[in-house]
């Protein structure tokens, strides 16, 4: 990107939404402003807030102040960063420099076109988006002339699955609460299995039916102190959602002191976003039901030996934060 002493730098994000990407979305502009960059959030779907305010209390810590689409100054010096479900923003403005930067490469991916959508919802919903214009008829083509911006493994090859060269890594790092390890321990857990109800919940529930035996708790309804304090207290983690990007909740529990025990499915898939051990990710398919049930238990039984399993994935999150920084200077000078 130019960075010119007078440039402004917008980081599009949808008003008061609270997610992992929100956050990082906020987490970047303080980032720019303690750089001493000249850097705003950019609120969208501004009209569903009503009249609240439209930044969420979690996120004060990190803006205090934001602009409108109204607002952009469409000038040359300028950058407008959004990220990949509303690439359709920037079509808005003809002079200043674009950056998409791609957290959820299934979001984008679920709203690109009918088939794409089919494939995600099933057709009958996918045709009721296509009535309501939710999404396109027809799959958007991806160009070089704008600057891709990946936070995962899994957007980069996505992105040079499709012929786009034109990138740079633009990655995240947790809260930090959970950055905060001084509160760790390995000692006097309860055997929990943790999971998100919002992810893979189909399969999840068959595991939950195959052995209800193990205390099964849903990460639901809860602040970030409270999920902190169940992580703290609790052994082992499942993911078998979709992971669309570097997913926060598994690094949020490993950071934690729990085993974590995931699917193969996005981010997953490699070995860079959730970098654990093999053996602790399963396809989610009925034949291995017993074989996941077993992995469980066998963290349960043997925490002690299998948390070590997971040593190296906490070292490569602490450092995300100093990653992220360096990856910020080298983007925006």
């Amino acid at each position: 990107m130019r960075v010119e002493k007078n440039t402004v730098i917008y980081v599009g994000c949808p008003a008061f939404n609270k997610t992992g990407g929100t956050e990082l979305a906020h987490q970047l502009v303080k980032t720019l402003l303690e750089n001493g960059k000249n850097a705003y959030i950019l609120y969208y779907d501004t009209n569903k807030i009503g009249d609240n305010s439209l930044i969420n209390p979690a996120f004060t810590k990190y803006v205090s102040e934001y602009v409108t689409l109204n607002q952009v100054d469409d000038k040359e010096e300028n950058i407008l960063v959004v990220p990949e479900i509303r690439i359709e923003l920037l079509s808005n403005f003809n002079k200043l420099q674009k950056a998409i930067w791609w957290m959820s490469v299934d979001n984008y991916l679920k709203n690109n076109g009918f088939m794409n959508a089919v494939k995600f919802y099933g057709f009958l919903r996918a045709a009721k988006l296509l009535l309501t214009n939710k999404i396109a008829l027809f799959e958007r083509n991806l160009n070089n002339q704008t600057l891709h911006l990946y936070q995962s493994e899994y957007a980069r090859l996505f992105l040079e699955s499709k012929g786009v060269t034109n990138v740079a890594r633009l990655s995240d790092y947790l809260n930090d609460t959970y950055l905060n390890t001084s509160e760790v321990s390995i000692k006097e857990r309860k055997d929990n299995v943790l999971y998100n109800p919002k992810k893979g919940i189909v399969f999840t529930q068959k595991l939950i039916k195959a052995a209800p035996q193990f205390n099964w708790i849903p990460i639901q309804n809860m602040t970030t102190d409270e999920v902190r304090e169940l992580l703290l207290t609790s052994k082992v983690y499942v993911d078998f959602g979709n992971h669309p990007g570097k997913d926060r909740f598994p690094r949020e529990a490993a950071i934690s002191g729990c085993c974590i025990i995931t699917d193969k499915k996005g981010s997953a898939k490699n070995s860079v976003d959730i970098c654990i051990p093999e053996s602790y990710k399963f396809e989610d398919v009925s034949s291995n039901i017993e074989l996941v049930t077993l992995k469980i238990k066998d963290c349960l039984d043997f925490f002690e030996k299998n948390i070590q399993s997971f040593d190296s994935y906490r070292e490569s999150i602490l450092s995300e934060k100093k990653v992220f920084e360096n990856d910020v200077k080298t983007l925006f000078g």
